[in-house]
Protein backbone atom coordinates (compact mmCIF):
# COMPACT_ATOMS: atom_id res chain seq x y z
CA UNK A 1 0.00 0.00 0.00
CA UNK A 2 1.36 3.40 -1.00
CA UNK A 3 0.43 6.45 1.08
CA UNK A 4 1.02 10.17 0.58
CA UNK A 5 1.00 11.96 3.93
CA UNK A 6 0.09 15.62 4.33
CA UNK A 7 0.44 17.39 7.69
CA UNK A 8 -0.32 20.73 9.32
CA UNK A 9 2.78 22.84 10.06
CA UNK A 10 2.02 22.63 13.79
CA UNK A 11 4.70 20.78 15.81
CA UNK A 12 2.37 17.99 16.93
CA UNK A 13 1.29 17.23 13.37
CA UNK A 14 4.86 17.37 12.12
CA UNK A 15 5.94 14.91 14.80
CA UNK A 16 3.13 12.56 13.79
CA UNK A 17 4.12 12.92 10.14
CA UNK A 18 7.66 11.82 10.95
CA UNK A 19 6.39 8.78 12.86
CA UNK A 20 3.85 7.74 10.21
CA UNK A 21 6.11 8.24 7.20
CA UNK A 22 8.82 6.28 9.00
CA UNK A 23 6.42 3.40 9.59
CA UNK A 24 4.51 3.35 6.29
CA UNK A 25 6.75 5.28 3.88
CA UNK A 26 6.07 8.49 1.99
CA UNK A 27 4.91 8.32 -1.64
CA UNK A 28 4.22 11.20 -4.08
CA UNK A 29 0.49 11.80 -4.26
CA UNK A 30 0.28 10.99 -7.97
CA UNK A 31 1.67 7.49 -7.28
CA UNK A 32 -0.10 6.83 -3.98
CA UNK A 33 -3.17 4.70 -3.30
CA UNK A 34 -4.33 7.04 -0.52
CA UNK A 35 -3.70 10.57 0.75
CA UNK A 36 -3.67 10.70 4.55
CA UNK A 37 -3.78 14.06 6.31
CA UNK A 38 -2.70 14.91 9.85
CA UNK A 39 -4.11 18.08 11.39
CA UNK A 40 -7.55 19.61 11.03
CA UNK A 41 -10.15 20.48 8.44
CA UNK A 42 -7.89 23.00 6.68
CA UNK A 43 -5.22 20.38 6.00
CA UNK A 44 -7.88 17.94 4.83
CA UNK A 45 -9.40 20.51 2.46
CA UNK A 46 -5.99 21.24 0.93
CA UNK A 47 -5.55 17.52 0.24
CA UNK A 48 -9.04 17.21 -1.22
CA UNK A 49 -8.27 20.09 -3.59
CA UNK A 50 -5.03 18.34 -4.52
CA UNK A 51 -7.06 15.21 -5.27
CA UNK A 52 -9.22 17.14 -7.77
CA UNK A 53 -6.48 16.61 -10.35
CA UNK A 54 -6.23 12.90 -9.52
CA UNK A 55 -9.65 11.29 -9.99
CA UNK A 56 -10.62 8.58 -7.48
CA UNK A 57 -7.69 9.36 -5.15
CA UNK A 58 -9.26 8.93 -1.68
CA UNK A 59 -8.40 11.17 1.27
CA UNK A 60 -8.35 9.89 4.87
CA UNK A 61 -8.13 12.77 7.35
CA UNK A 62 -6.98 12.39 10.97
CA UNK A 63 -7.37 15.12 13.60
CA UNK A 64 -4.58 15.97 15.98
CA UNK A 65 -4.96 17.33 19.52
CA UNK A 66 -6.19 20.90 19.48
CA UNK A 67 -7.81 20.61 16.02
CA UNK A 68 -11.57 20.74 15.61
CA UNK A 69 -11.48 18.42 12.61
CA UNK A 70 -15.24 18.17 12.14
CA UNK A 71 -14.81 15.78 9.21
CA UNK A 72 -11.54 14.21 10.36
CA UNK A 73 -11.15 10.75 11.86
CA UNK A 74 -9.50 10.12 15.23
CA UNK A 75 -5.70 9.96 15.28
CA UNK A 76 -3.91 6.63 15.68
CA UNK A 77 -0.75 5.23 14.15
CA UNK A 78 -0.71 1.50 14.76
CA UNK A 79 -3.57 0.23 12.56
CA UNK A 80 -3.68 2.68 9.67
CA UNK A 81 -3.58 0.06 6.92
CA UNK A 82 -6.60 -1.78 8.32
CA UNK A 83 -8.53 1.46 8.79
CA UNK A 84 -7.92 2.57 5.22
CA UNK A 85 -9.22 -0.72 3.83
CA UNK A 86 -12.28 -0.75 6.13
CA UNK A 87 -13.29 2.89 5.81
CA UNK A 88 -16.53 3.98 4.15
CA UNK A 89 -16.12 5.98 0.95
CA UNK A 90 -18.15 9.16 0.61
CA UNK A 91 -18.24 10.88 -2.77
CA UNK A 92 -18.17 14.61 -2.21
CA UNK A 93 -19.61 17.10 -4.71
CA UNK A 94 -17.44 19.87 -6.10
CA UNK A 95 -18.80 23.37 -6.64
CA UNK A 96 -17.85 25.32 -9.73
CA UNK A 97 -17.91 29.09 -10.21
CA UNK A 98 -17.76 30.53 -13.73
CA UNK A 99 -16.80 34.15 -13.16
CA UNK A 100 -16.73 37.29 -15.26
CA UNK A 101 -14.74 40.17 -13.83
CA UNK A 102 -15.58 43.84 -14.29
CA UNK A 103 -12.87 44.17 -16.96
CA UNK A 104 -14.32 41.29 -18.97
CA UNK A 105 -11.83 38.59 -17.96
CA UNK A 106 -13.29 35.12 -17.32
CA UNK A 107 -12.12 32.68 -14.67
CA UNK A 108 -13.20 29.38 -13.13
CA UNK A 109 -12.83 28.36 -9.48
CA UNK A 110 -13.63 25.06 -7.77
CA UNK A 111 -14.64 24.48 -4.17
CA UNK A 112 -15.26 21.43 -2.03
CA UNK A 113 -16.75 23.16 1.01
CA UNK A 114 -18.11 26.57 0.02
CA UNK A 115 -18.09 29.51 -2.37
CA UNK A 116 -18.24 32.91 -0.69
CA UNK A 117 -19.31 36.12 -2.43
CA UNK A 118 -18.61 39.13 -0.25
CA UNK A 119 -18.19 42.89 -0.41
CA UNK A 120 -14.72 44.39 -0.87
CA UNK A 121 -15.44 47.85 0.56
CA UNK A 122 -17.49 49.43 3.34
CA UNK A 123 -20.65 49.67 1.24
CA UNK A 124 -22.81 46.59 1.24
CA UNK A 125 -23.06 44.55 -1.95
CA UNK A 126 -26.14 44.68 -4.15
CA UNK A 127 -26.73 41.41 -5.95
CA UNK A 128 -29.31 40.19 -8.44
CA UNK A 129 -29.76 36.44 -7.87
CA UNK A 130 -31.69 33.96 -10.01
CA UNK A 131 -32.07 30.23 -9.38
CA UNK A 132 -32.38 27.99 -12.44
CA UNK A 133 -33.45 30.99 -14.50
CA UNK A 134 -36.98 30.69 -13.12
CA UNK A 135 -39.18 33.47 -11.77
CA UNK A 136 -38.11 37.02 -11.11
CA UNK A 137 -34.53 37.47 -9.87
CA UNK A 138 -34.18 38.51 -6.22
CA UNK A 139 -32.33 41.73 -5.38
CA UNK A 140 -30.24 41.23 -2.24
CA UNK A 141 -28.50 43.94 -0.21
CA UNK A 142 -25.96 42.75 2.32
CA UNK A 143 -22.38 41.71 2.94
CA UNK A 144 -22.63 38.68 0.67
CA UNK A 145 -23.74 35.10 0.11
CA UNK A 146 -22.33 31.64 0.81
CA UNK A 147 -23.12 28.57 -1.31
CA UNK A 148 -22.24 25.49 0.73
CA UNK A 149 -21.93 21.76 0.15
CA UNK A 150 -22.85 19.25 2.89
CA UNK A 151 -19.17 18.99 3.85
CA UNK A 152 -18.90 22.75 4.31
CA UNK A 153 -22.19 23.16 6.11
CA UNK A 154 -20.60 22.69 9.56
CA UNK A 155 -18.24 25.66 9.24
CA UNK A 156 -18.78 29.28 8.10
CA UNK A 157 -22.31 28.43 7.02
CA UNK A 158 -23.24 27.41 10.58
CA UNK A 159 -21.81 30.59 12.11
CA UNK A 160 -24.17 32.50 9.81
CA UNK A 161 -27.17 30.49 10.98
CA UNK A 162 -27.26 28.26 7.91
CA UNK A 163 -28.61 24.69 7.91
CA UNK A 164 -26.56 21.57 8.63
CA UNK A 165 -26.75 19.28 5.58
CA UNK A 166 -26.34 15.49 5.85
CA UNK A 167 -23.06 14.26 4.40
CA UNK A 168 -23.82 12.40 1.18
CA UNK A 169 -27.10 14.26 0.55
CA UNK A 170 -27.91 15.85 -2.80
CA UNK A 171 -28.36 19.29 -1.27
CA UNK A 172 -26.71 22.71 -1.16
CA UNK A 173 -27.29 25.61 1.22
CA UNK A 174 -27.47 29.28 0.23
CA UNK A 175 -26.87 31.44 3.29
CA UNK A 176 -26.66 35.22 3.57
CA UNK A 177 -24.00 37.35 5.24
CA UNK A 178 -25.60 40.28 7.10
CA UNK A 179 -28.50 40.55 4.65
CA UNK A 180 -30.33 43.86 5.03
CA UNK A 181 -32.85 43.45 2.22
CA UNK A 182 -35.12 41.68 1.66
CA UNK A 183 -36.12 41.82 5.31
CA UNK A 184 -37.69 38.35 5.04
CA UNK A 185 -34.45 36.72 3.89
CA UNK A 186 -33.60 33.34 5.41
CA UNK A 187 -31.17 30.55 4.41
CA UNK A 188 -32.32 28.38 1.52
CA UNK A 189 -31.78 24.65 0.97
CA UNK A 190 -31.42 23.82 -2.73
CA UNK A 191 -31.09 20.72 -4.83
CA UNK A 192 -27.50 20.15 -5.91
CA UNK A 193 -28.77 20.41 -9.49
CA UNK A 194 -29.61 24.08 -8.92
CA UNK A 195 -27.80 26.76 -10.92
CA UNK A 196 -27.31 30.21 -9.38
CA UNK A 197 -26.78 33.24 -11.59
CA UNK A 198 -25.48 36.25 -9.69
CA UNK A 199 -25.07 39.74 -11.12
CA UNK A 200 -23.32 42.48 -9.17
CA UNK A 201 -25.27 45.74 -9.39
CA UNK A 202 -23.15 48.92 -9.48
CA UNK A 203 -20.01 46.80 -9.43
CA UNK A 204 -17.71 49.81 -9.83
CA UNK A 205 -19.02 51.42 -6.64
CA UNK A 206 -19.94 48.27 -4.69
CA UNK A 207 -17.19 45.78 -5.68
CA UNK A 208 -17.60 42.11 -4.82
CA UNK A 209 -15.14 39.23 -4.70
CA UNK A 210 -15.51 35.45 -4.85
CA UNK A 211 -13.40 33.32 -2.52
CA UNK A 212 -12.86 29.57 -2.21
CA UNK A 213 -10.18 27.47 -0.52
CA UNK A 214 -8.32 27.40 -3.84
CA UNK A 215 -8.31 31.14 -4.57
CA UNK A 216 -9.97 34.55 -4.67
CA UNK A 217 -11.19 36.59 -7.65
CA UNK A 218 -11.71 40.32 -7.15
CA UNK A 219 -14.06 42.77 -8.83
CA UNK A 220 -16.55 40.34 -10.30
CA UNK A 221 -19.46 41.52 -12.42
CA UNK A 222 -21.35 38.24 -12.63
CA UNK A 223 -20.98 34.58 -11.75
CA UNK A 224 -22.69 31.27 -12.36
CA UNK A 225 -22.47 28.82 -9.44
CA UNK A 226 -23.35 25.14 -9.66
CA UNK A 227 -22.26 21.63 -8.80
CA UNK A 228 -19.59 20.50 -11.22
CA UNK A 229 -21.05 17.78 -13.47
CA UNK A 230 -17.79 15.86 -13.93
CA UNK A 231 -15.76 16.36 -10.74
CA UNK A 232 -15.98 14.65 -7.35
CA UNK A 233 -13.55 13.80 -4.57
CA UNK A 234 -13.57 10.86 -2.17
CA UNK A 235 -13.43 11.20 1.61
CA UNK A 236 -12.76 8.09 3.70
CA UNK A 237 -14.84 7.89 6.88
CA UNK A 238 -13.70 5.62 9.72
CA UNK A 239 -16.66 3.34 10.47
CA UNK A 240 -15.98 3.39 14.20
CA UNK A 241 -15.65 7.15 14.55
CA UNK A 242 -19.08 8.19 15.84
CA UNK A 243 -17.93 11.77 16.38
CA UNK A 244 -17.57 12.12 12.62
CA UNK A 245 -20.74 10.29 11.64
CA UNK A 246 -23.17 11.97 14.04
CA UNK A 247 -22.89 15.65 12.97
CA UNK A 248 -23.74 14.73 9.39
CA UNK A 249 -26.72 12.53 10.23
CA UNK A 250 -25.04 9.39 8.88
CA UNK A 251 -24.76 5.87 10.14
CA UNK A 252 -21.30 4.47 9.33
Amino acid sequence: MKIAFRASPKPGAQGALKELSGRYGQTPAAEADFIVTIGGDGTALEALHEALTMPAKPVFAMRTDGSVGSFCNSFRTHDLTERLHAASRVQLPVLQAEIEQAGGRSQVLFAINEIVLNRQVFQQAKLKVAVDGEGDPMIINGDGLVLTTPLGSTAFNRTLGGPLLPLGSSLLALTGIAIRRPAVWSPVVLSDHAILDVEVIAAAHRPVQIATTSGTVLNISRARLFRSPDRTVTLLVDREDESLCTPFGRQC
